[in-house]
């Protein structure tokens, strides 16, 4: 699928790029700084040539990471010296830039040494053996290269498969993983053979007289998938008996590192329920202005999502709300919009359905071509009538209307948009979700501050921002305080009123990535404090646009460098 009309007519509706970027770019790090950069993405790229696909470097595409215990040992010793490195050069910084490129840095490193030692991924993430699809997808997917070059190095990846699943085989200790990655793990496994078939026809297109080759090479692929799931279901599921806690040290180690957060859990939570209570009345007050005798909020948030689009209709749906939200935002002259700006909403792939709804993609910032990618998951065809249903439901006009902003403008794509062309290595290769995801959330609430929203879209919004901030008293207790998976799934179905399989894919996301719950309400939190103290700084100088402007081009940063990096 390509950009197409409905991203012209966007464009024109929207009068060109809108409002674009007025304030200086900007700089680049020191010297000394950037070679430290260089050598974390040399550590990075040489360990993991699937990450180097995602990153937008190709000279190893045809390969896949090597997951055996002496590679990984090989890498932490490579991270450990750069540490040691970066701690070094921090009391020596020459900017604030650099000052802030340098806590970067070493967050990363210690957070990844930190996470293999307490996680023990190679012997208790099973999904981590499923990842190489993404990694086919990424190539397939995006045009950075001509399409045979792209075909004959999936080719070679997929042939590499079953070496993946025969060190998943020796690597995993079933008795150490959680059974809820193992459940997640099989789903990914069982969705391998749809994938590679629906990306078959386009490979041996792509390699013309080399049909049989690609043919083998996708039956390999699958077959070793499809013996991967029957090991997961019979040889590791029974026996898993792993927790998925990470324990309070561990969180919050993980939050203050990685986010630069002073808040303790306990301090975390009650951010969260604190919002989860406001954001309760303000759906009362909203609720009882669509339909004033109904009793709370649920009834007519479940009658809101009765609303939607077929499911031939789904992605043109989100297409013309994506056109819709841009050409408003320029029209109000809020956001900058970089040049090249181009996003195409596209079918999630087979393998990421079970854990996303909907999500974006972005664009690899070593890619020559920017196109983002914002992913909706379609109603299984397979599925019941009253599953089919169930999964409409999640994608009532509201709920589109309010994923668009989230995830395209001015929410994710937007915001990596710029965030890609900062000259600053370091902020291209990382991107802590805290400001990401935060971000998203800010745009949510932005949207309704500019009156963008209906009733029933404010209504959706809202309910949503109940299920962030009840994502952040999950994320703890799950993490934290011995909450189980059936009981999370429980609080969001009678909290947020999320239906079942909606609350057990969030969960199942969120007992597998601690501390990435939390960043979508606390990211928001601080992104409208430091607003509030650029007003109350600025007083009448003080605009959205340049508050916005002054976020975006600084890259994917925390929030608290971020605003050292502003004088806030």
């Amino acid at each position: 699928m390509t950009r197409g009309a409905w991203a012209a007519r966007a464009l024109a509706a929207a009068g060109g790029l809108g409002c674009s970027s007025s304030t200086p770019g900007p700089r680049a790090p020191s010297a000394a700084t950037d070679a430290l950069a260089r050598r974390y993405l040399a550590v990075v790229e040489g360990s993991s040539p699937e990450t180097a696909t995602a990153l937008g470097h190709h000279e190893a595409d045809h390969l896949l990471d090597d997951r055996s215990p002496s590679a990984e040992a090989a890498r932490l010793t490579r991270e450990r010296a750069l540490l040691a490195d970066v701690v070094a050069r921090q009391p020596r910084a020459e900017s604030l830039l650099d000052a802030t490129d340098l806590s970067i840095l070493r967050a990363e490193l210690e957070v990844d040494l930190a996470r293999t030692a307490w996680e023990r991924p190679l012997a208790r993430r099973p999904d981590l053996y499923a990842s190489p699809m993404n990694a086919v997808f990424t190539m397939l997917a995006r045009d950075y290269a001509p399409l045979p070059r792209r075909a004959a190095d999936a080719v070679a990846r997929m042939n590499a498969v079953p070496a993946v699943v025969a060190q998943a085989k020796a690597n995993l200790s079933p008795a150490e993983i959680p059974p809820e990655w193992v459940t997640v793990s099989i789903e990914m496994a069982r969705s391998a053979r749809a994938f590679f078939a629906a990306e078959a026809p386009a490979l041996s297109a792509a390699l013309p007289g080399r049909e049989a080759e690609v043919g083998a090479a996708v039956e390999r692929a699958t077959s070793a998938y499809d013996d991967y799931a029957t090991f997961l279901e019979r040889d590791v599921a029974p026996r898993a008996r792993g927790s998925f806690a990470i324990g309070r040290a561990a969180f919050d180690h993980l939050a203050r590192t990685s986010y630069h957060l002073d808040q303790s859990p306990e301090e975390l939570r009650a951010v969260g329920a604190r919002v989860l209570e406001q954001t309760k009345a303000e759906l009362g007050r909203v609720a009882a202005r669509i339909d004033p005798s109904a009793t709370g909020f649920l009834p007519v948030i479940a009658a809101v999502k009765k609303r939607h689009p077929t499911a031939a209709e789904l992605l043109p749906t989100y297409r013309r709300e994506v056109a819709r939200v841009r050409a408003f935002l320029a029209e109000r002259r809020v956001v900058p919009f970089p040049e090249g700006d181009d996003c195409e909403v596209i079918e999630t792939p087979v393998f990421l359905r079970s854990t996303l709804t909907a999500a974006y993609d972005q664009a690899p910032p070593f890619d020559p071509v920017t196109k983002g990618l914002f992913f909706v998951t379609p109603v299984d065809p397979r599925a019941n009538p009253a599953a089919q249903a169930a999964a409409l439901s999640e994608h009532d006009y509201g709920d589109v209307v309010d994923t668009a902003v989230h995830e395209v403008y001015p929410g994710h794509h937007l915001q990596l948009s710029f965030a890609r062309r900062h000259p600053s290595l370091t902020r291209k290769i990382t991107g802590p979700s805290i400001f990401a995801e935060g971000w998203a959330l800010y745009s949510e609430e932005l949207l309704a501050e500019l009156g963008y929203y209906t009733d029933e879209e404010r209504l959706m919004q809202l309910s949503w921002t109940l299920v962030r901030a009840a994502r952040v008293i999950l994320d703890v207790d799950l993490h934290t305080r011995g909450m189980t998976a059936r009981e999370a799934v429980a609080m969001l179905m009678t909290e947020a009123g999320l239906g079942e399989g909606l609350a057990k894919s969030e969960v199942a996301r969120y007992v597998m990535t601690p501390t990435q719950p939390l960043s979508y309400l606390i990211g928001r939190e601080q992104i409208l404090a430091m607003r509030e103290k650029m007003r109350a700084r600025d007083g009448a100088a003080f605009s959205l646009l340049r508050f916005h402007d002054e976020l975006l081009r600084r890259g994917t940063v925390a929030p608290a460098l971020l605003a050292r990096e502003l004088g806030l």
